[in-house]
């Protein structure tokens, strides 16, 4: 079904650098700095509509008729002695006022890191104006005259709620109301990025568009959450699920270390990471690291997570009673879970409980008939590239396959 927030979407126009340097062996690096920002846009921002220009219009009149918003160009020109001056905006399509601009300037040795660096700073602003975008969305849908912390109290009661794709977007909601407020709130941009990952990572709850949609803004808007509090460990954490969700597993293990150092009793970084480390061949710590994020952290709605998590993992190791045992108390403390539903079927099939997993199939196709194709595929199968893991995964998958689930 369609999910009921991030609807924005923005249409951007994508020129080529100008060459000012006089020097025409720049032309391909400018060429392929062009088509490295249109390339990262097109994988990383799937919330915007591109378009690539010929060249960047020099009036109105040049202006392509489309329904391009924001114009991104830029000119390259020498800067000091052997160095390269790149100066980028993102400009009004159609008042021509820049919205944003800056300057980089380096050397030939260091062309490779900066033109990454541009190009990440690029997808951030236009993600900005994305949010902005989806921000006015929402205050029109809701109405004006809500306060910061009603927002955020609002927002805070729908996510301590069951995992379930009716509180979810309500969450997502009032965190974008919230930002209209005050965009800098560090607290609603964790709790914005937090509903993405919960799309993300439930990808049976809407289409596959506004799931890829929040994963991209989820990254940026945690990402800007942490610069403007670098200590804020709860940020660390859902950077680190958002990048577990992606399969940047290395990276989301090291953003549940630094979680975890700044705050060693947050029961969410120990129930991520115990199974972030599933993915990396490590499914035997995760079951006791589950054990202590439950000690710490005793909400249902969290336990239903974390006994997934273990039933997962202990069906990764080959121990289906115990998988089925904790895969049970999941779906006892949330009944709308699809993913412990889904691995409870091929728990109980590898165990020789074969009416039963018939059963658990039948109700997990009523219950999400219109799951995407390859989004079970992208969360448990591609997620990974470690060797155990994958001969691990492999034979679950191909039983929830055989049940017509997870297609």
């Amino acid at each position: 079904m369609p999910w009921p927030c991030l609807l924005s979407s923005i249409a951007v126009g994508v020129a080529p650098l100008r060459n000012l340097t006089g020097d025409a062996d720049l032309e391909n690096l400018l060429d392929a700095f062009t088509s490295d920002l249109a390339a990262d846009l097109t994988r990383h921002g799937r919330g915007f509509s591109l378009q690539l220009l010929a060249k960047e219009p020099a009036n109105s009149a040049e202006r392509p008729e489309s329904d391009i918003k924001y114009f991104v160009t830029g000119s390259a020109q020498r800067g000091s002695p052997g160095a390269l001056r790149i100066n980028v905006r993102i400009a009004d399509a159609a008042t021509s006022e820049y919205l944003w601009a800056r300057r980089f300037e380096f050397g030939a040795d260091e062309a490779a890191p900066v033109q990454a660096k541009i190009i990440r700073r690029i997808s951030r602003e236009l993600h900005v104006l994305l949010l902005q975008q989806e921000v006015g969305r929402v205050v029109c849908e809701l109405g004006a005259g809500h306060e910061l912390n009603e927002c955020l109290s609002s927002a805070a009661t729908a996510l301590e709620g069951e995992l379930r794709p009716d509180l979810t977007p309500e969450a997502q909601r009032w965190y974008l109301a919230a930002l209209a407020d005050d965009p800098r709130n560090v607290e609603a941009l964790v709790g914005l990025a937090r509903t993405c990952q919960e799309l993300v990572s439930n990808p049976w709850w809407g289409d596959p568009l506004a799931a890829s949609v929040a994963s991209d803004l989820g990254r940026e808007v945690v990402a800007i959450a942490l610069n403007l509090a670098p200590g804020a460990a709860d940020a660390h954490c859902v950077q680190g699920m958002l990048y577990s969700a992606a399969g940047k597993l290395e990276e989301a293990a090291l953003a549940f270390e630094r979680a975890l150092a700044m705050d060693g009793g947050l029961a969410i970084a120990h129930g991520f990471a115990a199974y972030n480390a599933a993915f990396l061949g490590s499914a035997g710590d995760t079951l006791p690291a589950i054990e202590r994020a439950m000690r710490l952290d005793r909400a249902d709605r969290r336990h239903s997570i974390w006994f997934f998590f273990g039933g997962f993992a202990e069906l990764l190791m080959g121990r289906a009673d115990a998988s089925i045992a904790l895969l049970r108390k999941s779906l006892e403390r949330n009944s709308s879970y699809g993913s412990a539903r889904m691995f409870l079927i091929a728990a109980l099939s590898l165990n020789g409980q074969y009416r039963e997993a018939a059963e658990a199939a039948a109700l997990f196709r009523q219950q999400y008939p219109d799951g995407p194709a390859g989004a079970c595929e992208q969360l448990w199968l591609s997620r990974s590239r470690s060797a155990t893991y994958r001969a691990q995964i492999l034979p679950v998958f191909d039983t929830i396959r055989s049940l017509g689930v997870g297609t």
